[in-house]
């Protein structure tokens, strides 16, 4: 059986685990990120929605082939049809090429000196009494082991790391999403992004058209815990029941599940840190997790390299990264869940009296 050995192990090269990666090495640790696709950034499930400060934070411009659309508007529409635009001129958004863009962030962690091994998946995590000191894996369907100081865990909602540490199973809320790439459009004004509220089209959730363009958009729904039909259902009535939309040419189908409970309570063990959807690091409202992912990725990663010099990965010293997370994001996702919370409470006919009273 192969074994390697390396001080940081992050498991799962998407933004928050690339990141993460990207700064230990940047600190002198010898890091190994495990990928379980052949390719970082594939299959892409996500709205694609990103503002700037997100993509300024990894590390890239907001510029082709990362980017394929500016977005200067956010508009909200009430069941009724009544919208709010929402702009400021101290931000703007962009569609993100997910696919593209993660592979940079992965081949920017390479860069500066991590090692990638792609088509390797996560099994279990190996213990050392009380710690965490790597990761069972299969490379290529070969069993191998990876032995490591600290292991990141970077594997998504469904994290085999969480779960295997004996850390939380799964989260008490989440949405269902389906998205289908529309083409042959003819969008008005591709700068909008447009969210839809009310049960009509998602209970609990909301629905969007992200435009990549004129001609192209990112169009799909999240429904949770009340709904009565499968999301892709919704999303096959929200499409039919607009004029722009239900002719177009389908491009792609994906879709997934996203945690919108907030962060965990415990996601820092002995030699282990989760960061991104790994640990629940998603904002409430808008299912949105990739700037958080981001960002909790570059704040795990320098923790994990300065314990490691330090001779001390013990829960007690990796706790600096909670304390950071929290000080930087705890709140915004905290607020944001009583706000979803609020607005559990309310029936489309409240949203619609809400679309008439509420300002900018």
């Amino acid at each position: 059986m192969q074994m390697y050995n390396c001080d940081v192990l992050v498991v799962g090269a998407g933004p928050a685990g690339s990141m993460a990666a990207k700064t230990a090495a940047e600190k002198g640790a010898d890091v190994i990120i495990i990928e379980e696709h052949e390719v970082p950034g594939t299959p892409v499930y996500c709205a694609e929605g990103l503002g700037i400060g997100g993509i300024n934070d990894g590390g890239l411009d907001a510029v082709p082939p990362y980017v394929t659309q500016q977005i200067q508007t956010a508009r909200i529409i009430a069941p009724n049809g009544n919208s709010l635009d929402m702009s400021s001129e101290n931000w703007t958004g962009f569609t993100l090429d997910r696919q593209v863009f993660d592979k940079a962030l992965a081949d920017n962690a390479v860069d500066v000196g991590a090692s990638l091994m792609t088509k390797t998946r996560a099994m279990d995590v190996i213990w050392d009494g009380k710690q965490i000191v790597g990761v069972k894996a299969l490379k290529d369907e070969e069993e191998i082991l990876l032995h490591a100081k600290v292991v990141i865990g970077a594997d998504g909602h469904w994290s085999i790391i969480r779960r295997r540490a004996g850390l939380v199973n799964y989260f008490p809320d989440y949405l269902t999403c389906a998205q289908y790439q529309l083409g042959d459009l003819n969008l008005e004004d591709p700068t909008v992004n447009e969210f839809y509220i009310g049960e009509k089209y998602s209970p609990g959730g909301y629905a969007w058209v992200f435009p990549k363009g004129k001609s192209v958009a990112n169009v799909g729904l999240g429904v949770r815990k009340r709904h009565e039909k499968a999301a892709i259902d919704y999303l096959k009535y929200f499409i039919g029941n607009d004029p722009r939309l239900r002719n177009a040419k389908i491009l792609k189908k994906t879709g997934g599940i996203c945690p919108v409970s907030g962060t965990i309570e415990k996601y820092i063990m002995n030699g282990l840190m989760l960061v991104g959807d790994a640990a629940g690091m998603l904002i409430p409202m808008t299912g949105a997790g990739i700037h958080s992912s981001i960002e909790s990725g570059k704040m795990a990663g320098k923790v994990a390299a300065e314990a490691i010099m330090e001779g001390d990965v013990s829960e007690k010293r990796l706790h600096e990264y909670k304390v950071e997370f929290d000080k930087q994001w705890g709140k915004r996702i905290k607020e944001s869940g009583r706000i979803l919370e609020m607005l559990d409470k309310f029936t489309d006919d409240d949203l619609n009296k809400l679309s008439e009273i509420v300002t900018k």
